[in-house]
């Protein structure tokens, strides 16, 4: 009986959520100053400044610069406003330390400073290109 009426809430809960659950398509391209980035990696973070929440989704830059964005292993993406940041590494390094450098301005890979955001629409595939300088 108890557990029953935990499971109860917990649908009483999930049922008076306003938060859309259903995952949205999202596809598009990232360029560096006018070239498409070869690899790298997209993230798409809920934008807490506009009262997002929830998972973040990111995708693998594919050679031709594009992306279709996950979350977790589920293609797609809730609906809100998005931070967007882009990390793209060489596997060479031109320093003594033998790590990797990075291919585009480091401020790209954080959310506060990458000036990147947009907004994912339900209910249609979204293309959404970042455009990075």
């Amino acid at each position: 009986l108890i557990a029953c009426s935990i499971a109860l809430g917990g649908l009483l809960l999930a049922g008076c959520s306003n938060k859309p659950t259903a995952l949205n398509a999202v596809t598009g391209r990232v360029f560096y100053k006018g070239a498409p980035l070869h690899t790298g990696l997209i993230v798409f973070s809920p934008d807490t400044a506009r009262g997002e929440s929830g998972k973040i989704a990111f995708s693998k830059i594919k050679e031709d610069g594009s992306y279709t964005l996950s979350t977790g292993d589920a293609p797609g993406v809730t609906a809100g406003w998005y931070r967007v940041t882009v990390a793209a590494l060489s596997g060479t390094s031109s320093s003594s330390e033998g790590g990797p450098i990075s291919l585009i301005p480091d401020k790209y890979r954080d959310p506060q400073l990458s000036q990147l955001q947009c907004e994912v629409k339900s209910n249609r595939d979204n293309h959404l290109d970042s455009n990075l300088d």
